[in-house]
């Protein structure tokens, strides 16, 4: 909105009108609007006495309160300086004033149904001009609409409007929070939404508009998570088709139970099921969805298996592929199944036909089991196919599943940089490069790997911040309760702080074995442990952990888990039988693929080889080491790697920073589309990455290549090819 201060508001009116603008209703000599194309001109008499122009105002109207803040937090931090602080006024609306570089001013207002205005970078008076009637919102939605804007730009005229709109504004609203979603504006998709439900809706149609609104709502703050559980509550009740009804009730078991009511998930899936019991696909689906549920409680979860089996047992029909794959999840971490016969289960499944109501939640299973038995790119096919098939609510357990096997699967790789741009895009993470989506919100498994990836990358301040403001609520007793206490276990221990470490470990282990989980392919807490035992001077029971940890890892059977374990049981044992140990963990992590562990085998091994007075050997092991550290960004095994050189008696030397091999591998697809003549805009959205993160990553890899000017890139690229991420 530009607000002009004129000496002659009725001239100026004529004026305007002669050119043939559109003026709209309600305004007269003392006010006056013209709406232009999503641009609302407002003419209003000069402040001032003397009858002086008072200038231009420029407005940006939001279509929320929080949006208020946000958007002046972003201008002040473009250059900006504050005027008025954002504030509530007593007769409702938020507003904020800021001047750009140059002195303009820009207000930034929202208001459900007024306008309001700062007056000379002051904040709004007390007494403020009565609100605009909801008419010119109506009106200008409608010119809006006919000249061809954006559907955002008609629905935020909407939303102003209030009550009921044309026939289309229901399309529209829908239209525009759908894009606001994807666009990770999740706020004003939810304006949006409640302004739809305003709207005569049949009951299907009303269900699934508070099917969609409840899932983005739980996603929020405390306040709108209530409101979304009384949305999806609302949703099932009503009259739908037995899939939107599903859909709604899964949502709504999901919300529950991260808000610590299992139980009461459980029984609105059990009324779910009793619906379905003439339609098996959907029956099995639900029960499916219920273990998953019931994951947040760890009594649930064993009492649902228990119900699986012995509907699997009962039934004349093989069970659903839905329910196999469940099962030999169960198995695998209570150590009933090998990896390999993990992975048989995960490829038989998902060559089968499978019926739309599970096919996530197989999926999401199935890619477990393969990123488990280290079949990596197997467990990639399928997150990607769960990903960009989804057609629910992002609080599906079946969606969030995917999530987290992707996010573990970049953590084992030593993707820790990739692993974070993610969770920005996820809302784990929050402010720069992107504004988040929150599609993984309250998942505290994605949490944990968040702060695996900013331990492990040096910015240990930063994950201790993040799991700080983790709160237990409802995810305590879940599988990902005890994930993000073994990450933060390693938080601590990289901090130096083995006591405390070995508290979130052992409690960890006691909500896994409570769970009977005994496998380490979960959370190897016992290797941890043992080396926080070690640390404290107890060597005796750094063994019997470790010790316990390699019979379940060999039970396993994958190089990465039995390593882990040979590792640390070679570390805790000592001497020249613990570095014969360490020895076979290197030659087997070697052929793993997964750098993070091998990192950790070959420092061992050059301690042990310190220890033992072979420093020349030493020094071989820890360049080994800090050449992978280096190549993946882990920054914590960079530091340490190099005191144990010094130990070793290396001169010191500048760690290579430079050249193709040590660009990530985000930095290298950013530089191979900006040798191919794209725009930082246009690779941004090819990407779909801030604009900041991509001039951010440019930046680094300049300097790396040693380039000045984009034209260089593509040469010193071909000169020079990377080492390919695994």
């Amino acid at each position: 909105m530009v607000t002009l201060e004129a000496r002659d508001v009725p001239g100026l009116r004529r004026f305007y009108r002669a050119l043939g603008w559109a003026e709209l209703p309600g305004g007269d000599d003392g006010r006056v609007g013209f709406l232009l194309a999503g641009v609302l001109l407002v003419l209003r008499p000069a402040a001032g006495t003397d009858g002086a122009a008072g200038g231009a105002m420029l407005t940006c109207t939001v279509t929320g309160p929080r949006q208020v803040d946000s958007a002046c937090v972003a201008a002040v931090a473009a250059g900006a300086t504050v005027l008025a602080e954002p504030a509530d006024h007593p007769e409702g609306g938020r507003s904020a004033c800021v001047a750009d570089p140059e002195g303009n001013r820009w207000e930034i207002a929202w208001a459900p149904l007024a306008r309001w205005r700062t007056e000379g970078g002051q904040a709004p008076p007390a007494a403020p001009a009565a609100p605009a009637p909801a008419e010119p919102h109506r009106a200008g939605a409608e010119l809006l609409h006919d000249h061809g804007a954006s559907d955002e730009v008609v629905a935020a005229q909407l939303v102003a409007a209030g009550g009921n709109g044309p026939g289309w504004a229901v399309e529209t609203l829908l239209c525009a929070a759908r894009t606001a979603r994807r666009e990770g504006r999740p706020e004003q998709a939810v304006d949006f939404l409640r302004r739809a439900l305003a709207e005569p809706l049949p009951p299907a149609r009303r269900g699934g508009v508070l099917t969609e609104l409840g899932s983005l709502e739980v996603t929020l703050g405390p306040a709108d998570r209530a409101l979304g559980v009384r949305h999806l509550a609302e949703s099932v009740r009503l009259e739908q088709s037995d899939v939107s009804v599903f859909k709604a009730a899964n949502a709504l078991g999901t919300a529950l139970a991260a808000r610590g009511q299992t139980s009461v998930a459980l029984e609105v899936m059990e009324e779910l099921a009793e619906r379905f019991t003439g339609h098996p696909e959907l029956a099995w689906a639900v029960q499916v969805a219920a273990a998953l549920i019931a994951s947040h409680d760890g009594h649930s979860w064993l009492e649902t298996v228990d119900r699986l089996r012995r509907l699997a047992a009962t039934t004349p029909a093989r069970p659903a592929p839905a329910v196999r794959v469940l099962l030999a999840e169960f198995d695998s971490t209570s150590g009933r199944l090998s990896a390999a016969e993990a992975a048989a289960v995960a490829r038989e499944v998902t060559v089968e036909p499978l019926d739309p109501f599970s096919r996530t939640y197989v999926l999401a299973s199935a890619a477990t089991l393969a990123q488990w038995a280290d079949e990596l790119a197997l467990a990639d096919r399928l997150v990607t196919e769960g990903l960009t098939g989804h057609r629910g609510p992002l609080v599906d357990p079946g969606y969030q599943s995917l999530l987290s096997v992707h996010a573990e699967s970049l953590v084992m790789r030593g993707r820790y940089r990739e692993l974070l741009e993610a969770c920005h895009g996820w809302g784990v993470l929050v402010g720069p490069p992107a504004r988040p989506a929150p599609s993984g919100v309250g998942n505290a498994h994605l949490v944990a790997q968040a702060v695996i990836a900013l331990t492990e990358t040096g910015r240990a301040a930063e994950a201790r911040r993040l799991a700080d403001s983790v709160v237990v609520d409802g995810s305590h007793g879940s599988w990902e309760w005890n994930e993000f206490l073994y990450a933060r276990g390693l938080l601590s221990l990289a901090e130096g702080d083995p006591a405390g470490a070995l508290d979130d470990l052992s409690e960890c282990g006691r909500g896994q074995v409570a769970r009977q989980v005994t496998s380490p392919v979960v959370t190897p807490w016992r290797s941890a442990a043992a080396d926080c035992q070690l640390l404290l001077g107890r060597p005796a029971a750094a063994v019997a952990l470790a010790t316990e940890e390699l019979a379940a890892a060999r039970r396993w059977g994958t190089p990465r888990c039995v390593g882990r374990a040979l590792r640390a049981l070679g570390t805790a044992t000592g001497g020249r039988s613990g570095l014969a140990t360490v020895e076979q963990a290197v030659a087997l992590l070697r052929t793993a693929g997964t750098d993070p562990e091998l990192i950790a085998a070959l420092a061992a091994h050059g301690r042990l080889l310190v220890a033992a007075g072979h420093l020349t050997a030493a020094r071989g092991a820890l360049r080994e080491a800090a050449r992978h550290a280096e190549r993946i960004g882990a920054g914590r095994w960079c530091a340490v790697v190099a005191a144990l050189l010094a130990a070793a008696g290396a001169r010191r030397a500048t760690a290579s920073q430079t050249g193709a091999h040590a660009l990530t591998g985000s930095e290298r697809r950013i530089c191979a589309l900006a040798a191919q003549g794209h725009s930082n805009p246009e690779i941004a959205a090819l990407l779909h990455l801030a604009l900041r993160t991509v001039e951010t990553h440019l930046t680094n890899s300049f300097r790396k290549l040693g380039v000045r000017r984009r034209t260089e890139l593509a040469g010193r690229l071909a000169a020079e090819p990377a080492v390919p991420d695994r």
